[in-house]
């Protein structure tokens, strides 16, 4: 009995003692690019009128993150799909997958 007790209170004061550095990592790492977001030029159901032109998908991703007070900078283009740099003062903080058809934006890093 007095084994499980300990055991119970060493991984309670564990559990308390990690919990303000789990709880700022959660605020501090959260993603740059949220899960399935989309340019604001598409709707959010991931359609565009019709497949935008590399120049206009080069601008939905500079206006969008721009929003952000981040930069972006083209790294590929292939096909219907870009791929780009997302930088926070010369740093990458994350790479993109921009989908001209749909608007979506997706975070491969």
């Amino acid at each position: 009995m007095i084994v499980k007790l300990g055991v119970f209170y060493i991984a309670a004061f564990l559990l308390l003692a990690a919990y303000p550095m789990m709880a700022g990592a959660w605020v501090k790492d959260r993603p740059v690019t949220p899960y399935g977001d989309y340019c604001p030029q598409c709707t959010k159901y991931g359609t565009c009128k019709t497949i935008m032109s590399h120049e206009d998908a080069k601008k939905a991703m500079l206006n969008y993150y721009d929003q952000k007070g981040l930069s972006v900078e083209m790294e590929k283009k292939e096909g219907r799909f870009i791929r780009a740099k997302v930088k926070e003062k010369n740093k990458v903080i994350d790479v993109i997958i921009f989908d001209r058809r749909t608007g979506r934006i997706r975070s491969i890093y």
